[in-house]
């Protein structure tokens, strides 16, 4: 591994960016940080220039605070707005993590979000498919929310994240928790990503490993990710291995 974006777990450290921020600066060359802002606080904004006037930043990343079903204000509210604008000034790549409760909504308010910030490159977390974006499987059967796996050709893409498809400056994470989801449902991961590659394009495609959420060793995960480029070409790997990534994120890297 070259390079690798470290992310803030907000569910561990909260807004506390320092372990990511730290692991970073001590590894400049190869670490690019990913930190966690609360879009709902006023201050965020002031923050993340901050931040960013003192440290080497890859991206801001914006989760939920609370599975609320309907709640977007985490998302675009009127103070949330404000964070994306200084994303914006600050031409700041977005990561937003939808689970499957308020995945709906999200996807909904984020749209609209992705047609006002055309500047920002945005990134949709675990694809933003309703049956693959956590790992809340065992907290959704609790909750009585039923999973419901759409399976293959279309894996549901259509009917979800689909009208992203004409906003070039969204991507696409796929991680170890969509072939967690595709592998319970004995579904074919190597057609997922060439399903989702047809509908988007690989320059909009990346993998994220979910190291430290996911259980998986790294070497198992790198073999689960070779399986699910089986039917890419060698140019579309390249672009979903590291390549859209690096164009998103290296300008962090140091030297």
């Amino acid at each position: 591994v070259d390079h690798a974006c470290i992310v803030q777990r907000a569910t561990i450290y909260g807004y506390d960016n320092r372990y990511a921020l730290d692991a970073a600066a001590a590894h400049p060359k190869r670490f690019v940080p990913i930190v966690v802002l609360d879009a709902q606080d006023p201050a965020s904004p002031g923050m993340l220039k901050g931040l960013t006037a003192t440290r080497r930043l890859g991206g801001l990343r914006i989760v939920a605070p609370t599975l609320t079903e309907k709640d977007t204000t985490w998302l675009d509210s009127k103070e949330a707005l404000g964070l994306w604008r200084v994303a914006s000034e600050l031409a700041l790549p977005v990561t937003v993590i939808l689970y499957r409760r308020n995945n709906e909504a999200g996807r909904a308010a984020l749209l609209g979000i992705a047609r006002r910030f055309r500047d920002v490159p945005i990134l949709i977390d675990h694809v933003g498919v309703p049956h693959a974006s956590t790992p809340e499987t065992r907290f959704a059967a609790a909750e009585g929310i039923q999973y419901v796996i759409p399976p293959p050709p279309g894996f549901g893409i259509a009917e979800s994240v689909a009208k992203f498809g004409d906003l070039g400056h969204v991507h696409f994470k796929v991680t170890d928790i969509n072939f967690d989801r595709l592998e319970e449902g004995h579904f074919d991961s190597a057609a997922f990503v060439r399903a989702l590659v047809d509908r988007f394009g690989a320059e909009r495609m990346l993998w994220g490993s979910d190291v430290g959420q996911s259980p998986a060793p790294y070497g198992e995960k790198i073999e689960r990710l070779h399986a699910a480029a089986a039917l890419l070409s060698a140019a579309e790997r390249a672009q979903f291995f590291g390549g859209t990534a690096l164009r998103l994120y290296g300008k962090a890297l140091a030297g």
